[in-house]
C-alpha cells in the first residue's frame, strides 16, 4: 500500500450510481454527469465560484443507464448527451433556465429502440460530418446510428461474450474485447451492413477477461486494453507493444494528457485497483502510486476550473464521486530529522527495564489475558413430529438445533457451515448481527433426507468471522428418535454386532423409553422414509446385548447410542465388544470388484465413443463427396454403437453409485471399530472420518495411518533393528555353523 494518499476536493453520495462522465456544457470549462441504475441524470458543477457541491439539474428517466457520451451528435447542435439505456439509445439537450446559468433543464431530442438489450457503445468520430454511435447488444451485434438515422442494425460478431469496444480513426478500425480476445475490423466492412459474420484482421488472446479499452490517435495508434490481472499495449497490426502486470485486480483506467509537458511519444493512464490504489503510468513504466481509500470502478482527469486542473474523479461501488488530487506529503508518518540525537547509554538502560518487567510478568502467570473470541453453544431444541421441508423423507419429524453465540462484538456477519449428513434446508447460513449487540442465537432444523440415508446422527457446526478471521467449531449427536421409528424385529438379518457387559442386562423398553415397545428383550427400529430396519437383542444369561441388521451402516450408530444408554443407566459398568473384521474384509473385497468392473466400463465407454467419433467422420465425408449409398449402413451401425454407449455410461454410473455406498458403510464399520476399541480404553486414528473427506485411495491412508498411529514398543524395535548391531539379550543366536551339522 502507499504511503501517499489523494486528497479530497469535492465528494458526493449517489446511491444506484453506474457512470460517470466529464463533458462541457458552458464556460469552457468541463462539467460532471452522473447516471444511475435508477435512471436519474445529475449534472454537477464542481468549478462553481460559490460551492464545489453545486448541482445544474437532475433528471428522472425510465430505463436504466448503461453509459453516456458528449458530442456534436447532431448538425447546428452543440454538446448533444448522448444516453445509452438497455432498450434506447436517447439523445438529450442542456438548455440553461437562469441567465447566470447556475440552474439547467435536460430536454429529450429523440431516441432509438432496440429489440435487443444493449451492452455497451463507443463514438465513431467522422471527418467533415457529425459523430456517429456504434452499439454492441448483449449477444454481441453491432447498430451504427448517425444523429436520427440507423445506418445498419445487427451485424453479428463471432462472438458470445460481449466486452469492450474501440474505434480508432487513423487507421479507421474497429477494435472489439469479447471472449477474452481483442480482435480488429475493417470498419468499411460494415458500411454495408450485411447479417453475414465478420472476418477478423487479426485477433490476440488476452488470457484474461477484458474490462476497459482505450484507443489513441497519431502516427502510431495504440489500443490500451485493461483486463483483470494486466493492462497490455498493442499497434496497428495487433503486436504487443508494452503489458503490465497487476498485484491486484484492475477495476478502472484512464488516459490523460498533461498540461506541463507536450509529448505525445508516451500514454500516461491511471489504473485504479482493488487493494484501493492509484497507479500513474507512463506507458509501462511506474512513475507515480497513491492510496486512493476507495476502490474506484470509474476514473476521470477533469479540469472543472483554473484553479483545479487535471483532477482525477472517482466513482465507488457504493455510489460515492470524489473529485481529487494527489497528495505528496505521507499520511501514516514522518521520518525523524537528521539533528536528532540518540542517547544509547539511556536506551539500554531502558530496554534493560522493560525486559525485566517481561521476565516478571512471565514468572507470574503473565499479565496480558489471552482473548477467546467468539463462544459458540449447542443444545437440542423442539423435536416436531413432521417436517414440510421438500427435500425430506416421508413423514420424517425434525429437530431444532439451537446455535447460540456470545463474545460478538464488532462482528456483523457470521457464515455457518453444517456438515451432517442429516438434511437440513441449507448447508451453508449467514448470521447477521446487530452492532450493538453481544450475543446472537438461530435455530437450524434436521431432519431425514429422502435422497440419502443417513449413517450417522453427529452434526458439526462451523461459524466464521470474515473480519476477524476466527473461526469455532463445535459437534453435537441428534436425539435417536429423529432418525428411527419403531418396527417388527428381524432375528435372521446377516450382519451382527455383540456387545458385553460384567452386569445384569437392562430391559431395552426402559433403555429406549421414547418409544412405544413393552418388549423388555427385543426392539426394531426403522429409518424414517426407507425400508431399512435394525433391531436390538437383550440374552439374560450371557449378559450381552446383539444387534442385527441388514445393512452394516446402521450397525454403529445403533450400538454407539445403546451404549451410551447402558452407561448413563448404570454408571461405571464395563462395556465391551468384538470388532468385525470379517465384515471390513467382505466390504473391502466388494469395492475391488466394483471397481474393476468400473475400469472395465470406462474402457468400453472410450472405445464407443472413438466408434462413434468415427462413424459420424465418415458420414460427414460422405455427405461432403455425395456419396449416399453408404448412409443407411452408417446409420445402422451408429445406433447400435451409441446405444452400447449409453449402457456403458449408464452401468458406469450405477457402478459409482454403489462404490460410494460401499464406502460410506466401510466408513461406518471404521468408526464401529474406533468405538468398541475406546471402550477397552484404546485409541485409534482408523475412525470414520480418515478416509472419508479426502481423494486418497484407502491403502495410501492406511499406510499413513500405519506410520502415525504407532505405539511406543514398535518405535523402540524399529529403533533397536535399525541402530543395534549387538546381539539382543536373553536370546540366543547359533552360528550358521552349528545350524549346518544340526542338519547334517
Amino acid at each position: 500500500m502507499s504511503l501517499f494518499r489523494l486528497v479530497e476536493w469535492v465528494s458526493q453520495t449517489i446511491p444506484n450510481t453506474s457512470t460517470i462522465l466529464n463533458a462541457s456544457f458552458f464556460q469552457d470549462r468541463e462539467q460532471l454527469v452522473i447516471g444511475g441504475e435508477n435512471g436519474q441524470i445529475t449534472i454537477s458543477d464542481p468549478g462553481f465560484r460559490d460551492t464545489n457541491a453545486h448541482v445544474l439539474c437532475t433528471t428522472e428517466t425510465k430505463y436504466a443507464i448503461l453509459q453516456m457520451a458528449s458530442d456534436n451528435f447532431l448538425p447546428s447542435m452543440n454538446n448533444i448527451l448522448a444516453v445509452l439505456s438497455p432498450t434506447k439509445l436517447t439523445y438529450y439537450k442542456v438548455h440553461f433556465a437562469s441567465p447566470d446559468e447556475t440552474l439547467a433543464s435536460l430536454d429529450e431530442i429523440f431516441s432509438h429502440s432496440f429489440s435487443t438489450s444493449a451492452w455497451n457503445m463507443c463514438v465513431i468520430p467522422i471527418e467533415e460530418s457529425t459523430p456517429q454511435i456504434l452499439v454492441q447488444s448483449i449477444d454481441c451485434k453491432l447498430s451504427l446510428f448517425q444523429g436520427d438515422q440507423c445506418v445498419f442494425s445487427m451485424v453479428p460478431l463471432r462472438a458470445l461474450q460481449p466486452g469492450p469496444i474501440g474505434y480508432c480513426q487513423t487507421t479507421q478500425t474497429l477494435f472489439v474485447a469479447n471472449n477474452g480476445f481483442l480482435a480488429a475490423i475493417k470498419f468499411s466492412l460494415m458500411s454495408s451492413g450485411s447479417q453475414k459474420k465478420i472476418n477478423y484482421d487479426w485477433s490476440f488472446n488476452l488470457g484474461d477477461t477484458a474490462i476497459q479499452m482505450k484507443v489513441t490517435e497519431g502516427s502510431k495508434p495504440t489500443t490500451i486494453v485493461l483486463c483483470r490481472r494486466h493492462v497490455s499495449a498493442f499497434n496497428a497490426t495487433g503486436s504487443v507493444v508494452w503489458q503490465i502486470r497487476l498485484e491486484a485486480v484492475g477495476m478502472a483506467m484512464c488516459l490523460y494528457r498533461s498540461l506541463l509537458i507536450n509529448n505525445t511519444q508516451f500514454n500516461r493512464l491511471i489504473v485504479s485497483t482493488s487493494d484501493d490504489t492509484l497507479l500513474i503510468f507512463q506507458d509501462n513504466k511506474l512513475v507515480w502510486n497513491c492510496n486512493a481509500q476507495m476502490s474506484p470502478v470509474a476514473l476521470l482527469v477533469c479540469s472543472y476550473n483554473k484553479s483545479y486542473e487535471n483532477t482525477i474523479t472517482m466513482m465507488a461501488p457504493d455510489g460515492k464521486v470524489v473529485v481529487g488530487y494527489l497528495g505528496t506529503e505521507p499520511n501514516l508518518y514522518r521520518l525523524p530529522e537528521d539533528k536528532v540525537i540518540v542517547n544509547y547509554a539511556e536506551r539500554m538502560e531502558e530496554y534493560k527495564r522493560m525486559e525485566q518487567k517481561i521476565k516478571e510478568s512471565d514468572a507470574a502467570g503473565g499479565a496480558i489475558k489471552r482473548k477467546e473470541g467468539i463462544q459458540m453453544k449447542l443444545s437440542i431444541g423442539e423435536i416436531g413430529k413432521r417436517t414440510i421441508e421438500p427435500n425430506a423423507a416421508s413423514n420424517a419429524p425434525y429437530c431444532n438445533l439451537i446455535v447460540e453465540f456470545s463474545e460478538v462484538q464488532n462482528v456483523s456477519k457470521l457464515h455457518i457451515n453444517i456438515l451432517s449428513e442429516c438434511a437440513s434446508p441449507s448447508k451453508q447460513v449467514i448470521l447477521n448481527v446487530g452492532t450493538s449487540k453481544s450475543t446472537a442465537s438461530i435455530e437450524i432444523p434436521f431432519y431425514v433426507g429422502s435422497k440419502k440415508s443417513p449413517t450417522s446422527n453427529k452434526v458439526t457446526i462451523a461459524a466464521h468471522c470474515a473480519f476477524t478471521q476466527l473461526t469455532v467449531t463445535k459437534s453435537i449427536d441428534l436425539p435417536f428418535k429423529v432418525l428411527f421409528e419403531e418396527s417388527q424385529i428381524d432375528r435372521n438379518a446377516k450382519y451382527k454386532v455383540t456387545i458385553d457387559t460384567a452386569g445384569s442386562v437392562m430391559p431395552l423398553n426402559k433403555l429406549f423409553s421414547e418409544f412405544e415397545s413393552e418388549n423388555p428383550q427385543a426392539i426394531g427400529f426403522s429409518l424414517h422414509g426407507s425400508d431399512k430396519t435394525v433391531s436390538v437383542f437383550a440374552a439374560n444369561k450371557s449378559n450381552r446385548y446383539r444387534i442385527q441388521s441388514e445393512h452394516i451402516s446402521l450397525l454403529q450408530i445403533t450400538s454407539r447410542e445403546l451404549v451410551k444408554r447402558i452407561a448413563e443407566s448404570a454408571p461405571g459398568i464395563e462395556i465391551g465388544g468384538v470388532i468385525p473384521f470379517e465384515y471390513m474384509r467382505e466390504t473391502l473385497d466388494e469395492i475391488q470388484e466394483l471397481q474393476t468392473k468400473k475400469k472395465e466400463d470406462s474402457k468400453k465407454i472410450d472405445c464407443r465413443t472413438k466408434e462413434v467419433r468415427a462413424i459420424e467422420a465418415l458420414s460427414l465425408n460422405s455427405c461432403k463427396t455425395g456419396n449416399m449409398g453408404n448412409l443407411p449402413s452408417l446409420d445402422a451401425l451408429f445406433d447400435k454403437s451409441y446405444r452400447e454407449l449409453l449402457d456403458a455410461m449408464d452401468s458406469y454410473n450405477s457402478l459409482t453409485a454403489k462404490i460410494e455406498n460401499q464406502k460410506a458403510s466401510l466408513n461406518s464399520l471404521f468408526q464401529l471399530a474406533a468405538d468398541l476399541s475406546k471402550l477397552s480404553k484404546v485409541d485409534t486414528i482408523l475412525n470414520g472420518s480418515f478416509w472419508a473427506n479426502t481423494q486418497q485411495s484407502l491403502r495410501d491412508r492406511l499406510r499413513w495411518a500405519v506410520k502415525t498411529d504407532r505405539g511406543n514398543e514398535m518405535t523402540m524395535i524399529e529403533k533397536l533393528c535399525e541402530h543395534s548391531p549387538k546381539e539382543l539379550p536373553k536370546i540366543r543366536e547359533e552360528e550358521e555353523e552349528e545350524e549346518q551339522q544340526v542338519t547334517a
